[in-house]
This record gives C-alpha cells, sequence and structure tokens, in this order.
C-alpha cells in the first residue's frame, strides 16, 4: 500500500533536517522553539497519514461525502492562483519597505530553496504512492501540491513578519482556502491537503533554519514605486 512510501519519503525528509541542522550553527540546536516550532507540522502531516479511508475524525471518506452532498457542481480555478497570495502579500511590503527579517534577495532565495524543497518530497510522493484523485481524473492525488506551495508561501511570510500577526494570519487564512478548494473541487481527499501543508510548512521551517545570509546584493537592490512607475533600483 502507500503507506510504506509515504513514510520511508517523510522519514528520510526528517533525516535530512537532522543533518543539515548538525552542520550549521548550534545555537539552533539549543534552541528548544527550533523543536516546539515543527509541532504544527508534524501534526498535520500525522493526522493526515492516519485519516484515510474511514480513519480519523473527520476522515477523508467523511469530508469526501459532505464535499458530494453540499458543494457537488463547485468549480473554480481560484485556487491556481490564490497559491501566490502569501508571496504577493510579502513582495507588496517590500515594494513599500516595511521592514522584514530578511533582505530583499536572501527572501527570493529562502522562497525558491523553501519551494524546491517541499516540491520535491510532494512529488516524489505523487508518484510512488500513485493514489487516485477523488475524480478519478489521475493517480498522484497524494499528495497535494497545491496545498504544500501554499502553505510553504505562507509560513516564508510568517517568518519574515513574526512580529505582525495580523500579516502572517492573512498568508495562512490564504494557505487554508487553497487548501479546502482542493476538496471542494474533487482534486484532493482531506489525507492530501493535510500532508502537503505540514511538509510545506516544515521544508519552510527548516531552510530558515539552515540559511545563511551569504546574498548582500540585497543591500543594494531596492523596490521603487513611483506615480508612473514601479520596479527595481540598483544602489552603487
Amino acid at each position: 500500500m502507500y503507506k510504506k512510501p509515504v513514510l520511508i519519503s517523510i522519514l528520510l525528509f526528517f533525516f535530512y533536517s537532522k543533518q543539515m541542522y548538525g552542520q550549521n550553527d548550534s545555537n539552533v540546536l539549543g534552541n528548544k522553539y527550533a523543536y516546539k516550532s515543527y509541532i504544527v507540522p508534524v501534526s498535520l502531516i500525522v493526522y493526515g497519514l492516519t485519516c484515510w479511508g474511514n480513519n480519523g475524525l473527520p476522515s477523508s471518506q467523511l469530508v469526501y461525502e459532505f464535499r458530494n452532498n453540499n458543494f457537488n457542481y463547485f468549480k473554480t480555478p481560484i485556487d491556481d492562483y490564490m497559491v501566490f497570495a502569501p508571496c504577493a502579500i510579502m513582495y507588496g511590503l517590500d515594494l513599500f519597505k516595511v521592514k522584514s527579517r530578511s533582505d530583499l534577495i536572501n527572501q527570493i532565495v529562502i522562497t525558491a530553496k523553501s519551494m524546491a524543497l517541499s516540491l520535491a518530497v510532494i512529488n516524489v510522493l505523487k508518484y510512488t504512492t500513485q493514489i487516485s484523485r477523488p475524480d478519478g481524473s489521475a493517480d498522484n492525488s497524494f499528495a497535494s501540491g497545491h496545498s504544500a506551495a501554499a502553505f510553504t508561501l505562507a509560513e516564508v511570510l510568517h517568518q519574515e513578519f513574526k512580529n505582525k500577526p495580523w500579516l502572517y494570519i492573512s498568508g495562512y487564512a490564504a494557505a487554508t482556502s487553497v487548501a479546502s478548494m482542493r476538496i471542494l473541487n474533487n482534486k484532493h481527499w482531506l489525507s492530501d491537503v493535510l500532508v502537503g501543508a505540514g511538509l510545506g510548512m516544515a521544508a519552510t521551517k527548516l531552510v530558515y533554519a539552515t540559511h545563511k545570509n551569504r546574498w548582500k546584493l540585497g543591500r543594494n537592490l531596492l523596490p521603487t514605486l513611483g506615480s508612473n512607475q514601479v520596479g527595481m533600483l540598483y544602489k552603487f
């Protein structure tokens, strides 16, 4: 069944996480919060793995039946675009020079690394588990790439603006909407979106824990906003 490759993939992901911690600042290892911060993503992954079929409350099957009974004709492409909402919020704030944890270049690098890691794990799961989508359109349902991407970007927004809860909460709200619409569009099971969300958050936390700000160009590359133009300014 699908559980064996799933568990192997996730164990490898967290083994990689441990190795990366070991190669970097020992203060990260000494920071208890570094481990506590994984409680939410790990909980999502664990519940996602246990609510398959008729297991769990609510189970994937129960949510599927609720969707069919109440939203059988629901269909929207909005989830394809809302995935990027947290990223749009972050770069919009950069445009207006709102102070963030990282400069622009490092934000771009961190975002790229986080997306690459989370989607790499997701794609391994998709093509090793071969789980059918609820609508029967393909055999790559597990786990949800949309949910992973949305929660990856929401976690980046969270890490960059930890002192502004109303900002990162809006990012998580957008990501949750994406995951919900994947179910309502009959493209994913509950287990798919939960595991995807957890992996996206965990991947981003790992990247922030191991990233070193070696990219200095961001200090001189600034977003600009004028009356008739929007662009980037390189300061010599």
